[in-house]
């Protein structure tokens, strides 16, 4: 059954076509991820999805009194409520519920006996819906929620958040909210690799149906069962992940590419046979032409095209590149930089991770001079040239096109030791002509973004230095930029969130705990986090071998997995509770299983049956939350 759907959906901007009769289907148990170039339409088809954005033309069915949770990029809360007061005041149907609870408590207390069946039976209902938004007392499921999305101040004001920030406040919301289909853009944005991870998790187990849309490679593989890919106004299915998406979308490339040059070579044909001056009156002369003139009408937009560029090698870069000796930083009394000691060599490719806030763009301004160091030496060698691409993309100016922002008010550029012009260059890097000639404040922010790589390859560096460079990218552009890493001769430093960038591109990983730990490990993210859970587990297997609770941890890695005090607890009385209601069922089945039950009044009968069907509800939401409590304190696999 289709929760939600479109049907023949146009919509365009100016005379600019984003949709051009697409229709899409959601099911029941269906995990969608939508893909596609920056600015192809992916925001405002999701906008439609979820009846915020009128379509041109065309039908949206939903299905009646579906609960439709929606996240976009800029999402609105109160500035004035707290993080806490925020995500519980999306928690609607909870209150709801206790509303319909508190009736059917007054209700139970004057009933007459051949109503009290049918009100036992609601309120084991109601009870089981509850527990879906968090039970009696939701508050730790709050704080559980906020603080594995990385946000560990509950009572900070969503007006005084960052714009990740109350992202994260938004996206909590949604998850405690329990809606029956989940639209999302850019989930993971802003969010670094571990809580990923820990999101990941939470949708393989809650199994909701979602449609999002994600340039994470390794959330897409995991999470979806089906892509569609929003290419020039029209949509393409693929069935399973992005693997299978990339080897499918291939294929469909190279039959558009044939079928276009078979229409390219019968047009050539035609032309010359038109040129020569056909008969104009005979009518077998007359369907020919109109045949030619139906290819020219029939030209296709631009096939789509693989982004691919280089990154000129810069000056020759000689044995040193940059060394820390016992470098620390520190702000007031927070310790963001521990002495650290640091080689970077030609080929190095540094990757810098850690959840936010633990001082990975500071390092990174340590590394390039424009902080000073509180105590230990930096040393860069004599060849470095640095170019970099800053976090808050402030080196655009706005009221620039992209081709003055690039070249200025030439019709050049120097790329190396080559000269190419400025239109050829710019497509490359997905600006066709027609888009050229737009301003910096009209480009979304994965076209701003990749303006400024097309900065970084004219800047003829040897030091690569990316603060978060996958951000806002489409799947074409981080590709492109992966495989021009790969092949760079000279040094990378790169910040990013990005575990498929992390894998590909790292040949080492320094990880900051954002507690002033730094560790530094060779190889890639994955090999890093795999060291990290076997450690913890390994801890806690030593902890539980000397029967001492595991002490605090500053690594960010087991923040997510282990068990906090006030889940501890929750799981001691879910336990207890269990307890207590197997043992209420067992002995209400010792009731129905005798016979004086059935000889007495049938309003005993009811009121027992009633409550024996109500810990049917009950007891599989317990055991769900123990399961998940339980996976806390065990070791990762």
């Amino acid at each position: 059954m289709a929760l939600l759907s479109i049907e023949d959906c146009w919509k365009g901007f100016n005379e600019r076509v984003l949709l051009r009769g697409v229709d899409l289907r959601i099911a029941e148990g269906e995990r969608v991820g939508l893909l596609g170039l920056n600015g192809s339409g992916k925001s405002t088809l999701l906008g439609i999805l979820a009846g915020v954005e009128p379509l041109d033309r065309g039908t949206r069915t939903v299905r009646r009194d579906l609960r439709l949770g929606y996240l976009e990029q800029a999402p609105a809360l109160d500035p004035e409520r707290t993080a806490r007061e925020a995500v519980r005041a999306g928690l609607g149907g909870r209150e709801r519920v206790l509303a319909d609870l508190a009736r059917v408590h007054v209700e139970l207390e004057s009933a007459a006996d051949d109503r009290t069946a049918a009100l036992l039976a609601r309120h084991g209902r109601l009870e089981a819906e509850l527990e879906r938004f968090g039970g009696h007392d939701v508050e730790h499921r709050i704080e559980h929620v906020l603080h594995s999305l990385g946000l560990d101040d509950f009572d900070a004001r969503c007006g005084t958040l960052s714009g990740g920030e109350r992202r994260r406040v938004a996206l909590a919301r949604l998850l405690l909210g329990a809606p029956e289909l989940l639209l999302l853009d850019e989930p993971t944005n802003h969010l670094d690799a571990l809580v990923t991870d820990w999101l990941e998790d939470w949708f393989l187990e809650t199994r909701t149906p979602l449609l999002l849309v994600t340039h994470d490679r390794y959330f897409l593989d995991r999470v979806v069962d089906r892509i569609v890919e929003l290419d020039r106004g029209e949509l393409h299915e693929y069935a399973g992940g992005y693997g299978d998406y990339l080897e499918a979308r291939a294929a469909r490339m190279d039959v558009e590419r044939k079928t276009e040059g078979a229409r390219q070579n019968l047009l050539r044909r035609e032309t010359e046979w038109m040129r020569r001056g056909p008969p104009a009156r005979t009518t077998k002369a007359k369907a020919r032409i109109h045949r030619y003139e139906n290819l020219v009408d029939a030209a296709p937009v631009a096939l789509s095209a693989d982004l691919e560029f280089e990154i000129p090698p810069g000056p020759r870069l000689g044995a040193r590149v940059v060394r820390l000796v016992g470098a620390s930083k520190r702000f007031g009394e927070r310790v963001v930089l521990p002495k650290l000691d640091l080689e970077i060599a030609p080929g190095t490719r540094l990757c810098i991770v850690g959840p936010n806030g633990a001082g990975k763009t500071t390092l990174v301004r340590l590394l390039l001079g424009e902080l000073e160091l509180d105590s230990g030496t930096r040393e860069v060698g004599e060849t470095v040239r640095f170019a970099s691409i800053d976090q808050m993309r402030t080196d655009l100016d706005p009221t620039n096109t992209v081709v003055e922002e690039i070249a200025g008010r030439n019709d050049v550029v120097k790329l190396g030791d080559r000269t190419v012009r400025i239109e050829r260059f710019l497509d490359r890097f997905g600006f066709p002509v027609a888009n050229q000639s737009s301003s910096i404040a009209q480009l979304s922010g994965g076209e701003r973004n990749r303006v400024l790589l097309a900065k970084l390859v004219l800047a003829g560096g040897n030091v690569l230095v990316l603060d978060e460079p996958t951000n806002d990218l489409d799947l074409a552009t981080l590709r492109a930029l992966e495989e021009a890493l790969l092949v760079f001769p000279g040094a990378v430093i790169a910040v990013s969130h990005d575990r498929w960038f992390l894998d590909r591109i790292a040949t080492k990983i320094l990880y900051l705990d954002g507690h002033g730990g730094a560790r530094l490990h060779d190889g890639d993210f994955s090999g890093l986090m795999e060291t990290l859970a076997r450690e913890a587990g390994e801890k806690r297997e030593v902890a539980s071998e000397k029967s001492t609770p595991t002490p605090p941890t500053p690594s960010n890695a087991t923040r997510v997995k282990r068990i906090a005090p006030w889940e501890q607890r929750e799981l001691d009385e879910v336990e207890a509770k269990i307890a207590a209601l197997e043992a209420e069922a067992a002995a209400l089945d010792a009731r129905l299983s005798a016979p004086e039950l059935y000889q007495g009044p049938k309003s005993a009968l009811d009121q027992v049956t009633a409550r024996r069907t109500a810990l049917q509800s009950e007891l599989p939401a317990l055991y769900a939350r123990w399961e998940t409590l339980e996976s806390l304190r065990s070791p990762p696999k």
